[in-house]
Formats: C-alpha cells, sequence, structure tokens
C-alpha cells in the first residue's frame, strides 16, 4: 500500500501540484475516494525509476456506493511530474491516456484500455523510466471508492542465449 486517503490525508486536486509518491518495484495501490460533481479530483505524481517499467494498471476496486451501475469514472495518465492537461480545460493531446470505466471494471488491468484514449499520444506496451501523473475524477453527483495498482517491473535483461549469439556473431566477424 503506497497511499490510502483515509490514513494518509487527501490526495491533490491541483494540476500543477499533484501529490507525490513513491513507487518501488512490484504491485503500488493506491485507495481514494472522488466525489460530487467533478469537484474532488485526485491527481498523482510517481517516478517509474532506472531498470523498471510501469507494466499495468489495475482496477481493484470502482464503486459508486449503490448508485447507478453504469455510472462511469474517469482515469488519465500524463508522462512528467504535472498533468498534461488543465482538468478545467482538459485536451487529451496532453495525456498519454485514458479511459472511462464502470464498476464492471474492477478486477480488470486497464492499462492497455488506457493507451487507446480517443486524441491522446498513446503508448505502445510498458512504460520506461519516467515521472507519470495519474488523474481520477468522478463528474457526476456521486461518490466513489477506488483502489488502483500500478505494475512496476524490472525491464527485462537479454537472455544469456542472444548474449551469446552476440559474442559469437562479433568473434565470427574478427576472424573474417
Amino acid at each position: 500500500m503506497v497511499w490510502d486517503e483515509a490514513v494518509n490525508g487527501e490526495l491533490s486536486d491541483d494540476y500543477l501540484a499533484p501529490t507525490q509518491l513513491d513507487f518501488t518495484q512490484g504491485l503500488n495501490t493506491v485507495i481514494f475516494t472522488t466525489d460530487r460533481e467533478g469537484d474532488d479530483r485526485d491527481i498523482f505524481t510517481f517516478e517509474v525509476g532506472d531498470g523498471l517499467e510501469l507494466t499495468g494498471i489495475i482496477l481493484d476496486l470502482f464503486d459508486t456506493n449503490g448508485s447507478d451501475p453504469n455510472n462511469l469514472g474517469f482515469i488519465a495518465l500524463s508522462s512528467g511530474d504535472v498533468l498534461g492537461t488543465n482538468p478545467d480545460t482538459p485536451d487529451p493531446s496532453g495525456l498519454l491516456g485514458y479511459a472511462l470505466v464502470f464498476e464492471s471494471d474492477s478486477g480488470s488491468d486497464v492499462f492497455e484500455l488506457m493507451s487507446n484514449g480517443g486524441g491522446s499520444q498513446g503508448y505502445d506496451g510498458p512504460l520506461g523510466p519516467d515521472d507519470y501523473t495519474f488523474w481520477a475524477q468522478e463528474t457526476s453527483p456521486t461518490s466513489d471508492d477506488w483502489s488502483v495498482t500500478f505494475v512496476v517491473s524490472a525491464v527485462p535483461s537479454p537472455s544469456a542465449f542472444a548474449l551469446m549469439g552476440v559474442a559469437g556473431l562479433a568473434a565470427r566477424r574478427r576472424r573474417g
């Protein structure tokens, strides 16, 4: 658990001053609540360090607390230590990706879904070392509980077989 609003306090709602969270290799869970017509945005920044990559964003829980189960929540990701767009006048081109999620998406890895947000920059596969900013928001008059886990993995090292192949090519080239 990296952050729980019930324990650690409210996450920032300022896109230019997100809450800084410390992520490590493995599972990094953030628990928070958004509520009431978009007045409560939750925005936080984290760093994916050298030798690591972001490989998943699991929506562990999106619960609209008994309101309409078809209610949508909004999530977005941008590169850098501030959000790439002003939430009051959003422009998706400043985002790596975004998605609208339902309660039924709970338990799903939404990483790939987010990469396909229309008008966003998009991405293919894992995201390497950098600062990233995450934005979650409720846009209707409900209160939503969220639990999101960010999967940070070690960058796979080249296999020993591949290294031996490269060494063999180098030796062959020297002889020839």
